[in-house]
């Protein structure tokens, strides 16, 4: 695996990375023995979502020695929609790579974004590049057909916002109530710099346009996928489907260590010890699943239609905060074309003509070991945002995505489709729309012993996408761990550290704040 080893060295999480109740006990927790005949005084817990985070939550507690069932909504675990690609800083999925002991993925490639004009921006793979002081690189080096230098200064009064957007609850609070594109404006970005770069990467990260996207979430995202090194803009992707390549071995190596995998089970609703206080049962349909302790790792929509079919829940606030919240469709495709299109980047980013909808495609010709040498075209498009084309049938989704193919490279014209996949994804993907940060979950919840991961939920790892829901299946592992008090800490890996002037500026940026917060009448005024 290109370049990953020396993203995992030395792989003990610092102090930061584990919640600050959870590191009390580090020093004193032990491993969970289970000796012959003991099965019946195991803990139990039930993990209810087979994707990134409940894989990761099974993984550390079946290696602690609990008795651990995974609930999977499908006939295997599959894949949280979210962003394509293993991206540089995805640091805990490559180490978890590396200890599964597969090969599951490309070497670094290239991407392009395009605008409604044509090709719009060309990356090159950073690591190839002298490395600049963040954030230049990423602004340096890509290949900008119709940008000029003047656009591509205007991102420079961005960084403030970016230098003043630590990840601290106070920095989310504080960005959460304007949009994306109102943050661009106020820095004073040019108009085709947004419209060809930041815009595009919304819409593919956040799955929805500007306008609909809070400005935190956007700030979190480009720190940490562009802005704090020129290297995380880097990526790989899967040879395969993620469920063959990597979620299959691993779920293989999890049952032989004594997983119980219950396919085609979707929650409908939970159950309460009334004595204790405690969850007492996941409900799927007419069957129940007692355990000691749960862990919700699914998505945002499903955990809504529990605490809808659950009257008790309802008096806890942050679970009717959950209703508040909003989701997006999402529309995958994939197409067997009939010959060979040059298409010069893998992947590909693409605004919605229509300004509501972002879409991306791949070519998985030059992706897929299965595809390499076949003569034909696969390519894999993905609408967001896409409630327009969910309705549509398969044939009218397939012609639109063809329009939209032709509109970037137009050799797809002429081209045949002799085979179709369309997948719907309604309600997939949370909405960061403004506001919305105050309405979303942490991990623990006011019941001891039911704790969410997913990569919606509220933590202060700093990352996104897979590697956020990996890593909170592995702070929700933790959880358990310290509510039974047995067993040891996942050791999680931080995000890399900031470059020295960034932390410098962030620094001076928060001594600014408190010196702002001393003056008289300050918390008078709108902030």
């Amino acid at each position: 695996m290109c370049g990953c080893s020396a993203l995992v060295a030395g792989g003990r999480a610092p102090p930061s990375s584990i919640p600050r109740r959870l590191r009390r006990r580090r020093g004193s927790s032990v491993r969970a023995e289970v000796s012959p005949g003991a099965e019946s005084e195991r803990k139990k817990v039930a993990v209810a979502g087979a994707g990134w985070a409940g894989l990761a939550a099974a993984h550390h507690l079946v290696k602690q020695g609990y008795d651990v069932t995974l609930l999977a909504a499908e006939d295997g675990p599959t894949e949280e929609v979210g962003l394509r690609g293993f991206w540089y800083p995805y640091r805990n999925i490559f180490a978890l790579v590396d200890e599964l002991g597969i090969s599951p993925f490309t070497d670094w490639k290239k991407a392009a974004y395009y605008s409604a004009e044509g090709l719009a921006v060309e990356f090159p793979i950073f690591h190839n590049q002298p490395r600049l002081p963040a954030p230049f690189g990423v602004f340096a080096y890509p290949e900008f057909p119709n940008l000029t230098l003047i656009d591509r200064l205007t991102s420079i009064p961005v960084i403030a916002a970016v230098i003043d957007f630590d990840n601290t609850d106070t920095a989310w609070r504080k960005y959460d109530s304007m949009t994306a594109r109102e943050l661009f404006k106020m820095y004073g970005c040019s108009q085709r710099l947004y419209r060809e770069v930041f815009e595009p990467a919304i819409q593919a990260a956040l799955f929805a346009p500007g306008e609909q996207c809070s400005a935190a979430a956007t700030l979190g995202m480009l720190y940490y996928y562009m802005l704090s090194h020129q290297e995380n803009s880097d990526f790989l992707l899967c040879r395969g489907d993620v469920e063959e390549k990597i979620f299959s071995p691993w779920l293989q190596s999890l049952e032989m260590e004594g997983l119980k995998f219950v396919p085609n089970k979707v929650p409908s609703s939970l159950t309460i010890d009334t004595d204790s206080g405690c969850i007492s049962a996941i409900i799927c349909g007419d069957e129940i699943y007692k355990a000691d302790a749960f862990v919700s790792a699914m998505g945002l929509s499903s955990l809504q239609s529990i605490v809808k079919n659950s009257p008790f829940l309802w008096s806890h606030q942050e679970f009717t905060n959950l209703l508040h919240l909003s989701t997006v469709d999402v529309i995958s495709i994939k197409l067997w074309l009939d010959k060979k299109i040059t298409i010069p980047n893998v992947a590909n980013v693409c605004p919605g003509f229509d300004d509501s909808s972002g879409w991306t495609f791949f070519d998985l010709t030059s992706i897929y070991d299965d595809y390499y040498e076949e003569p034909m075209t696969v390519v894999e498009i993905e609408f967001y945002n896409a409630s327009w084309l969910v309705t549509l049938s398969d044939d009218d989704i397939v012609s639109e995505a063809s329009l939209h193919l032709i509109k970037c490279i137009p050799d797809f014209e002429g081209a045949t489709v002799i085979q179709k996949s369309v997948r719907r994804s309604p309600k997939s993907v949370i909405n960061f729309l403004p506001g919305s940060y105050k309405y979303t979950p942490r991990g623990s919840t006011s019941f001891p012993n039911l704790f969410i991961a997913g990569d919606w939920i509220v933590n202060r790892h700093g990352s996104f996408s897979k590697e956020k829901a990996y890593v909170t299946g592995l702070e929700a592992a933790n959880r358990v761990v310290d509510y039974f008090g047995t067993g040891d800490f996942a050791k999680i890996i931080a995000v890399e550290g900031e470059e020295p002037h960034i932390e410098t500026l962030r620094s001076l940026s928060r001594r600014a704040n408190e010196l702002k917060s001393q003056i008289p009448l300050s918390e008078f005024f709108l902030q």
